[in-house]
């Protein structure tokens, strides 16, 4: 490939990039201007409840991928992409593994904890700053930081008083949240258009709705099994589309920035997720 045709391809995925990023950034604090503005009389709310017959299959699709990508990592499986292989993988799980998602959770959980009292909707959710961790945690540690991230918010339920069966959705959905960028982004390294572009698809969008899809549809479940009272619109018109934006928000201006900044550190220690996994094809 000739240089120039080179540079017009990096230059074409900075656009790519810059659609994508404005049109993201755009979704969530659109998002977040509306719930300010009208509280839960929104129109993203009263969208997702009108076209609610298109949400809860898709819901119903993203919690079973999502229940097997997670049963299946942790049973020493995983997939390429974008080609979905199934092939076996070997973390270590050493001192080092077992100390970043220890620490993880720690830092997630504390995070979490720290702004609990900013309730939404309670026993519910609340403002979460400190989800701007969760790109950070998986695509710079893979498997263990996304396990970290998922006990850190179990630890925060606890807590902060919103442990009950709702908390196993919210597990998976935040382990979700860590884990979706780091197997889906092909480049993490931030350093280029394409990498940019990845981290505000699967970093910021699709990771923050697949969670949110995972925690509703748990609790959709637990509704239709009588296990719990909490209304069908408020899962769907409140609960759903809040937990879109509230992650969206933050991880749309911090998330990038600092996986940015600590890539090149992490790598330097040894601790990036790629020199502490083996592949087996």
């Amino acid at each position: 490939m000739s240089e120039s045709v080179e540079e017009q391809k990096k230059m074409g995925e900075k656009i790519i990039a810059i659609v994508i990023a404005v049109a993201v950034i755009a979704f969530a604090v659109y998002g977040a201007w509306d719930f300010a503005t009208h509280g839960f009389g929104w129109s993203f709310g009263a969208f997702i409840l009108s076209i609610i017959a298109i949400i809860l299959p898709i819901s119903a699709i993203l919690w079973i991928l999502g229940t097997i990508f997670f049963f299946m990592e942790l049973a020493g499986y995983t997939f390429t992409f974008p080609k979905f292989k199934i092939i076996r993988q070997r973390i270590k799980w050493d001192s080092m593994d077992v100390a970043i998602a220890g620490l993880v959770a720690a830092v997630y959980g504390g995070g979490l904890a720290a702004t609990g009292g900013l309730v939404i909707i309670p026993g519910a959710t609340w403002i979460r700053p400190a989800n701007s961790l969760t790109p950070v945690f998986g695509v710079l540690f893979g498997i263990p930081g996304a396990l970290g991230t998922a006990i850190g918010n179990f630890i925060a339920d606890s807590l902060a008083g919103y442990l009950g069966l709702g908390s196993l959705g919210g597990f998976v959905g935040n382990f979700l949240l860590a884990y979706i960028p780091y197997k889906f982004m092909t480049d993490h390294s931030l350093r280029t258009g394409r990498s940019w572009a990845e981290f505000y698809l699967w970093g910021v969008l699709i990771n923050s709705i697949w969670c949110s899809a995972y925690i509703s549809f748990t609790v959709y479940i637990l509704l239709q099994l009588g296990l719990t009272g909490v209304p069908f619109e408020v899962i769907w018109g409140w609960f759903f589309p809040f937990v879109i934006v509230n992650n969206s928000i933050v991880t749309a201006f911090i998330s990038g920035i600092l996986i940015y900044i600590l890539e090149p550190i992490v790598k330097q220690w040894g601790l990036f997720w790629q020199d502490r996994i083996e592949f087996i094809e």
